[in-house]
């Protein structure tokens, strides 16, 4: 079948297959950071909240030296923290994730770190950093042709600037623009739905 993407939509046969796959076998990171990241693309707050609080809020010496969990589960983490709005664990991640010198996530998590921090720090309030974070994500997806993680910075990009930046309006829908023509040549249509929100949200 085809290969599941969350950037297309995927998330709910994700995790079904997960979870099927999950009755057999003990507790492990990568189990649990795929389940995490889909309930967090679903929208199950309460259920990324309660894995969240237990894998990361309360993980002795988070951010340590001593912290030896995957990247990888604390990159898919972030993200969902940021999709969740659950401000201590993105605070948290942000500062262990920020330090480092990972740019994506690598094989088994294809995304954009810069993006998930650009988030984080939105969320916790910090719109410049904010800014900061999505322009370095947007110059690495660039780099390296990452080209859906690249579109998708550029909408968060956008969505910054058009509730915190009001003057700064040519550039956001210039960030919108260049995201709704990506997102309908991939056919990226959760994203694309999203995007276009916002377009009829400024014609109104």
């Amino acid at each position: 079948g085809r290969v599941i993407d969350f950037r297309l939509g995927d998330a709910g046969r994700a995790l079904e297959v997960q979870l099927q796959g999950a009755k057999s076998l003990p507790e492990n990171v990568a189990a649990d950071m795929l389940i995490l990241y889909c309930l967090a693309y679903l929208g199950r707050r309460a259920e990324v909240a309660e894995m969240l609080e237990r894998r990361v809020v309360a993980r002795p010496g988070i951010g340590s030296n001593k912290d030896e969990m995957s990247p990888c589960f604390d990159i898919a983490a972030l993200q969902a923290a940021v999709l969740a709005g659950h401000r201590r664990a993105a605070e948290l991640l942000m500062r262990r994730l920020a330090s480092s010198s990972i740019r994506t996530g690598g094989l088994w998590l294809t995304t954009c770190v810069g993006r998930h921090l650009g988030g984080a720090a939105a969320l916790l309030g910090r719109h410049e950093e904010a800014r900061k974070h999505y322009q370095e994500a947007i110059k690495v997806c660039a780099e390296i042709k990452f080209r859906p993680e690249l579109a998708l910075t550029r909408l968060q990009l956008a969505e910054l600037l058009l509730e915190h930046y009001p003057k700064e309006r040519a550039e956001a829908l210039e960030h919108l623009d260049f995201a709704i023509a990506e997102f309908r040549d991939m056919k990226m249509q959760p994203s694309l739905e999203r995007a276009l929100r916002h377009k009829e949200i400024l014609k109104a």
